[in-house]
């Protein structure tokens, strides 16, 4: 197995295409953390209070969940890649099964979706204090708490797609195939569903779990570290119910995308064992 794992980590590093992926997922936490600052800096002078709104915070983590798209990428396209240049015959045949081919990449792709998540906890971090000038920050918990949860969901994400890439095996079909799915399919079945009066469904659908596991976290921690003047305003209290009321708490999200990708990555390893690499 130690041999397997060190041959995916070749093949990853042998290839442009882990930093190819690497700098726009770090660049856009970095864009999504300085705007959110900022725009926290401008409501400094609005709300006449003696210090920032943080909405660094909620920026951050939103940038981080986008930014997880990519290693979702990355594991795809690591597995597809052998199917479409017809290498995963050769990895087949110096390997002892199929599945422990899948399981070397699983380890492999985990370790790069924690670099991922590293990347854009501190690309990240960069574009706060770019944003901010370095004051109005949250606590350091709350922030250190964020960088965890979405480096946990990097992970998870780069583990979904390698087994998404198992299960569908064509490179085009299984890339196009997550990004409609992430950025247009399930947004339009989560405002049908709340159209029909479904509400409580949305939050349990693989991208919003994905997300929430860290979103829900960001906004629970960003409303309880605004200034207390604001904290009194009658505007805050229905705010924070519509934004965090109605979604499981951050760990259930966690768990919940976890039984998504262990689905996934088991049906690919049953798709795997069948298909015809001849």
């Amino acid at each position: 197995m130690n041999g397997l794992v060190k041959a995916e980590f070749r093949k990853i590093f042998s290839t442009n295409l882990w930093w190819g992926m690497l700098i726009p997922g770090a660049l856009i936490t970095l864009a999504f953390a300085a705007g959110g600052a900022w725009i926290g800096s401008l409501g400094v002078d609005i709300q006449d209070i003696d210090q920032q709104v943080p909405l660094a915070l909620p920026m951050f983590a939103s940038g981080m969940t986008f930014g997880t798209l990519f290693a979702a990428l990355v594991g795809v396209i690591g597995v597809t890649g052998e199917y479409r240049h017809r290498t995963i015959t050769t990895t087949y045949l110096t390997a002892g099964s199929r599945d422990s081919v899948l399981v070397a990449k699983l380890i492999a792709y985990a370790a790069l979706g924690g670099v991922y998540g590293v990347a854009a906890a501190v690309f990240g971090s960069i574009g706060a204090v770019l944003g901010s000038g370095g004051e109005g920050f949250p606590s350091a918990v709350s922030w250190l708490a964020i960088c965890a949860v979405g480096i946990v969901s990097s992970v998870l994400w780069a583990l979904f797609g390698v087994g998404l890439g198992a299960l569908v095996g064509n490179q085009l079909g299984a890339v196009l195939g997550l990004l409609l799915y992430t950025q247009l399919v399930e947004g339009a079945l989560s405002a049908l569903l709340r159209a029909q009066g479904a509400e409580e469904v949305p939050p349990f659908l693989p991208y919003t779990a994905g997300n929430d596991m860290t979103m829900d976290l960001a906004l629970n921690l960003f409303f309880g570290d605004l200034p207390g003047r604001l904290t009194d305003s009658p505007l805050v209290a229905p705010l924070r119910q519509a934004l965090t009321e109605g979604a499981p708490i951050w760990w259930a999200s966690a768990l919940i995308f976890l039984g998504y990708t262990l689905l996934v990555v088991f049906a690919g390893s049953a798709v795997s064992k069948q298909r015809d690499i001849t």
